[in-house]
Formats: C-alpha cells, sequence, structure tokens
C-alpha cells in the first residue's frame, strides 16, 4: 500500500501546479519515478522491474506525438512515464486512452465557457495547431485513477 502513496502525491501536486504555475516539476517527476523504479527492483509493490520499465517507455511514447504537434507539454510526457513505472506498460495504454477522454470532454466544456468554440473548432479542422494549451495534467491524473479504478478489484 505503501506504494501507492508516491504516486497519489504525484498526481496531485502535479494537478495544482499545472494548473496555477503551467509546469510539473522535474525534481518531483525525478524523485516519484526513481522511487517507483527501485520499489520494483526490489520487488515493493505490484510490478515486476521489466513492467515498470516498460510502462515507462510506453507512458512517453503514447505522448510523444501529441507533445511533437504542440498538442501537451513535455511535463505531460513526463507525467505519463512516472505513470506508466507504476501502471505498467497494459495499465498506462488505458491510463492514456482514459486520459484523452477526459481531456477532450474538459477541453470542450473549457472552450463553451471561454466562447471561442466556433474559432477552435475551425482551427482543429484545418489542422492548425493552438497557441494555448490547457493544464493537461488534471486529465492524466483523473485517466489514472480511472484506470485503476477501473480495472482493479480495488475497494474504497
Amino acid at each position: 500500500m505503501v506504494i501507492w502513496v508516491p504516486i497519489t502525491m504525484l498526481l496531485l501536486v502535479s494537478c495544482v501546479t499545472d494548473f496555477l504555475y503551467r509546469k510539473i516539476p522535474n525534481i518531483l517527476l525525478i524523485v516519484v519515478g526513481a522511487y517507483g523504479l527501485i520499489a520494483s527492483a526490489f520487488g515493493a509493490g505490484d510490478l515486476e522491474f521489466i513492467n515498470s520499465v516498460l510502462g515507462l517507455l510506453t507512458g512517453l511514447l503514447i505522448f510523444m506525438f501529441p507533445h511533437y504537434k504542440s498538442w501537451i507539454g513535455a511535463g505531460d510526457v513526463k507525467l505519463m512515464g512516472v505513470i506508466g513505472i507504476y501502471l505498467g506498460p497494459s495499465l498506462t495504454i488505458i491510463t492514456s486512452i482514459y486520459s484523452m477522454l477526459v481531456g477532450g470532454v474538459i477541453a470542450l466544456l473549457y472552450l463553451l465557457y471561454r466562447g471561442n468554440f466556433q474559432e477552435s473548432m475551425s482551427s482543429l479542422l484545418g489542422f492548425k495547431t493552438s497557441q494555448g494549451q490547457m493544464p493537461y495534467a488534471a486529465a492524466i491524473s483523473i485517466g489514472a485513477v480511472l484506470a485503476v479504478l477501473t480495472t482493479q478489484n480495488i475497494q474504497i
């Protein structure tokens, strides 16, 4: 159970810092990621070391294209990689799907709230990249929680 404390704290702090400052601290990602890799290497938690490494690579690779297109920031890519350390490759894929769905809903609500939905849709249909990015750590965090809750037998 102790293995879930660092990733939970990472998700919470990432949401706050991404919303307030549009940054996810690298030191936080490094510490929580290193802890997860070390813990899996010594048999703590549910994952073997190789699955933690594969989860890291899966998380990084899934979000590299959106980052390359400037749809998300580098911190979001690194956050998904660290989440992959704790969840392994298959749950990381599920997390990314949930994150994209949640992110789409949040983006739609945000655009409707700001009143520039029509402009953004024409930009999207024209495949232009957006100048502004929304903080995406919340969508990733919610996606991770949904992935764990819907695939694991966890009793709250």
